[in-house]
C-alpha cells in the first residue's frame, strides 16, 4: 500500500499555515489539527498551546502538546495511534527508530524521514492532535502560537469521482475484483463490503491495492470467502488520509454462477393481427442469472441496428408499433447477466407488419370546371397511403366508374389535385364524383362525399338549319328552324351579318346577347349591295355551336314611285300646288320642279315627306308656268317626274 502512503505524504507536506487557514480537518470521531513543522521536543520548541473556541465564541485552553519523550514512549504513542488509520499500511520498527534519530537530533518534520508524513507517527511527535472531545456536527475553530483555522466540523464524507467495476476472475484463491474510476479526484484508499444472504454489509478483508494510469485510477481487491455459483452484492467506499469514508456506492453484482449454459430456445417475429405492429416472442434455458434482454432493430440485415427495448429477464415477448407497413425489419435479441458485464446475442429475426385497419376516409374538397374538363381539390388525411382513386358518374346517376386507379400522392402532403380532361367529355354533362384511398396493406377506406361539377365547354348544340334571306316590302326577311323544340341545352341564337366581300362579319345584337326568335327583319340596307347572314345556336351557359346556317340576299336599285300632282291652282299670293302622297316607306322627300317653254325644269322646292303642297311666291303675273314633281327616298334616289302641270299667275 505504498501508493496510499505517498498520497498521504504529498497531502500532508503541501500545508504551509498562514495566519487563518485550514489545518483542522474532520476525521471519522474527531477532528485533527496539524501543528506545523516544529517538533516540541525542545530543538526548537519545548511544547504547543493548542486553543480552541466554545460555543460563546471564546478560546479556551485545550492541551499543551509535546513530543514522546523517549524512543519507546514515541514507538508505543505510534504504533497506538495506527489504529485510527486502518486502511493504511504502517511503518516497521526501523523505520520508526531512524524517524526518532532524525526528529530528536533536528526538532523539524523535515529532517525526519519518509515515515513521519503518516498521521500516526505526526501524533506521536506532537505535531498532529486529534481532538476526540469535539461533538458532532458542532463547528470548531483552533488556534495556536498567531495561527487560527476555520471553523470545521464532523463527521465528514468526503466525495470521489464516481466508480465502476472493471472487471472480475474467480479461481481457487477466491475472487479478484478490479474497480475504477475516471477523473482528478480519486480517494486515498478503499473499503468494500459484500452484503450477505441476510442482507447486512460485511468489510472484504482480503489483500488491497490501487494505482493509477493518467487519469484513470484502478482499485483491486481479493475476497477469499465467496464459493462458486452464487451471486454477490459489493458498495464500494472512498477513504481520505484521515479515515473518513465516502457514502457507499450503487451495487456491483457480481454472479459467478456459469453463464455459458444460458442460451435462447426460441425466437420469433410474427406480424400483429389487430394493429399495425410486429409481436417479438422469445425463451431463454434459464433466467435465473440474467438480468436483462435487450431489443435491438434495423431495417437493414448488416447494419444500423439500434436498441429499442429493454425487458425484464420473465418477460417473453415485446410488441414492436413503431413500424410503416409492408416493410422488413430485422431483430436481434441480447441477454446480460446480473452484473451487465456478460452478454450473448441471439440469431437474427425479421417480418414486416399489415395496416389492416381501415383508413380515414378521404375529403373532396373542391370541383370546378376548366377549359377541357373538371378540377378536383382533395384531401387525404392518412398515414402510409399507396395511392388513390376516383369515380365518375354523369349527370346525377349512382352508376359509377373508377377513371383513375391508384394516383400517388406526394410524400410530402396529404393533399392533392387531379385533372379530369377525358376526351369525350362536353359541356352538356354534369359529372359526379367521389374517391377512395387505399394503404399499402390494401386496405380501402369509404367512398368520399360526392361534388359535382360541369367542365367549362360547349355543350354541342347543333347549328340552325334552313336559313331563309329575302327582300321584302322593302326590308330584309331572315327565318330558320327554331331547333329549340328538339334540343333543351339551345337557350337562343346570334346573328351576324357582313357585305358581301367584307373580311369579318359583325353581331347584328350585342356580343354577350342571345336572340328568342327565329324570324329577323332588317331594314337597314342598301340598294344595290348584296348582305351575307349567318346564324349560330347559344347553349345555356353561353357557348356557340361548332358551325352556322348561312345565306345571302342582293338589293336591287330602283327608283322610288313618282307622286301625282293632284291641282295648280292661281292664287293672288302665288301657285299652289297640290299631290298626292305616293306609296313609299322610307320616302324622305319632294323635288319641285318649274320651267316655261323653251327652258329647262329647275328645281324650286324641296319639300319634306310629311308636305302635300307648296306655294311658289315667286312666280311672276301674267306668265305661263309648267310644274313636275318626283319623290325622293331615304337613300336619296330620286323617282321619275309626274305628269306637268300648267297654270298662268
Amino acid at each position: 500500500m505504498k501508493n496510499c502512503i505517498i498520497s498521504i505524504a504529498v497531502l500532508l507536506i503541501s500545508i504551509s499555515i498562514s495566519a487563518q487557514e485550514e489545518f483542522a480537518f474532520a476525521a471519522p470521531k474527531g477532528i485533527f489539527v496539524y501543528l506545523g513543522k516544529n517538533i516540541p521536543n525542545g530543538k526548537k520548541i519545548s511544547s504547543i498551546l493548542l486553543s480552541r473556541k466554545d460555543e460563546k465564541g471564546n478560546f479556551k485552553k485545550l492541551a499543551e502538546v509535546k513530543c514522546a519523550a523517549t524512543e519507546q514512549e514515541f514507538m508505543s504513542e505510534a504504533k497506538d495511534a495506527a489504529k485510527y488509520f486502518p486502511d493504511f499500511s504502517f511503518a516497521p520498527d526501523s523505520s520508526l527508530k531512524s524517524v526518532w534519530l532524525r526528529a530528536s537530533k533536528y526538532g523539524t518534520l523535515d529532517s525526519a524521514g519518509y515515515w513521519a508524513m503518516h498521521p500516526a507517527v505526526r501524533m506521536a511527535l506532537g505535531i498532529l492532535y486529534y481532538d476526540l472531545d469535539a461533538k458532532e456536527n458542532t463547528k470548531y475553530s483552533y488556534k495556536f502560537d498567531n495561527y487560527t483555522s476555520t471553523e470545521v466540523s464532523y463527521p465528514f464524507h468526503p466525495k470521489y469521482d464516481d466508480v465502476s467495476l472493471s472487471e472480475y476472475q474467480y479461481d481457487k484463491n477466491g475472487l479478484y475484483i478490479r474497480f475504477k474510476s475516471v477523473g482528478r479526484n480519486p480517494s486515498k484508499a478503499f473499503k468494500l463490503y459484500k452484503y450477505n444472504d441476510d442482507k447486512k454489509p460485511e468489510e472484504v478483508s482480503g489483500i488491497r491495492n490501487q494505482y493509477k494510469i493518467k487519469d484513470t485510477t484502478f482499485y483491486i481487491i481479493n475476497d477469499t470467502k465467496v464459493t462458486a455459483a452464487k451471486q454477490y452484492q459489493y458498495s464500494w467506499i472512498g477513504v481520505d488520509v484521515y479515515g473518513n469514508t465516502s457514502y457507499g456506492s450503487l451495487p456491483f453484482i457480481i454472479d459467478l454462477r456459469d453463464f455459458s449454459t444460458v442460451y435462447f430456445k426460441r425466437i420469433k417475429a410474427k406480424k400483429a393481427d389487430a394493429m399495425l405492429a410486429i409481436n417479438l416472442n422469445w425463451n431463454i434455458s434459464d433466467v435465473t442469472n440474467v438480468k436483462s434482454i435487450h431489443i435491438f432493430k434495423s431495417d437493414n440485415y448488416d447494419k444500423g441496428f439500434k436498441e429499442i427495448g429493454v425487458m425484464e429477464a420473465a418477460d417473453t415477448s415485446f410488441t414492436d408499433e413503431s413500424i410503416i407497413p409492408d416493410k422488413i425489419y430485422y431483430y436481434y435479441l441480447q441477454i446480460a447477466d446480473k452484473t451487465n458485464t456478460l452478454t450473448k446475442n441471439s440469431a437474427k429475426f425479421f417480418d414486416f407488419g399489415f395496416d389492416k385497419s381501415t383508413p380515414i376516409t378521404p375529403i373532396l374538397k373542391n370541383a370546378v370546371g376548366i377549359a377541357n374538363g373538371i378540377k378536383l381539390e382533395l384531401a387525404v388525411p392518412d398515414n402510409f397511403i399507396a395511392g388513390y382513386r376516383v369515380f365518375r358518374s354523369e349527370n346525377g346517376s349512382d352508376d359509377y366508374t373508377v377513371i383513375a386507379d391508384m394516383v400517388k400522392l406526394n410524400p410530402d402532403s396529404n393533399t392533392a389535385t387531379y385533372y379530369d380532361t377525358g376526351a369525350t367529355m362536353n359541356g352538356r354533362t354534369f359529372y359526379n364524383y367521389k374517391i377512395q384511398s387505399e394503404n399499402t396493406s390494401h386496405a380501402v377506406s369509404e367512398l368520399s362525399n360526392k361534388l359535382q361539377a360541369r367542365p367549362e365547354m360547349s355543350a354541342k348544340v347543333i347549328a340552325p338549319t334552313n336559313l331563309s334571306v329575302y327582300f321584302q316590302d322593302s326590308v330584309i326577311n331572315l327565318f330558320w328552324n327554331d331547333i329549340r323544340k328538339d334540343d333543351e341545352m339551345v337557350a337562343g341564337y346570334r346573328l351576324y351579318k357582313r357585305e358581301k366581300g367584307a373580311a369579318k362579319f359583325t353581331s347584328i345584337f350585342s356580343e354577350d346577347s342571345v336572340y328568342e326568335g327565329n324570324r329577323f327583319i332588317d331594314a337597314i340596307y342598301s340598294a344595290g349591295k348584296t348582305y351575307e347572314y349567318a346564324v349560330e345556336s347559344v347553349d345555356l351557359f353561353g357557348y356557340a355551336s361548332d358551325s352556322r346556317a348561312s345565306a345571302q340576299v342582293s338589293i336591287d336599285k330602283y327608283l322610288p314611285a313618282a307622286p301625282a300632282i293632284s291641282s295648280a291652282i292661281n292664287l293672288p299670293d302665288g301657285i299652289l300646288i297640290e299631290w298626292s302622297k305616293p306609296n313609299i316607306s322610307n320616302l324622305k322627300g319632294y323635288k319641285l320642279y318649274r320651267y316655261q317653254r323653251g327652258q329647262n325644269p329647275v328645281a324650286i322646292a324641296q319639300p319634306n315627306a310629311d308636305a302635300e303642297n307648296y306655294l311658289d311666291k315667286t312666280a311672276k303675273p301674267g306668265e305661263l308656268y309648267f310644274y313636275t314633281l318626283t319623290s325622293l327616298n331615304s337613300e336619296g334616289t330620286e323617282s321619275t317626274e309626274s305628269e306637268e302641270a300648267g297654270v298662268r299667275h
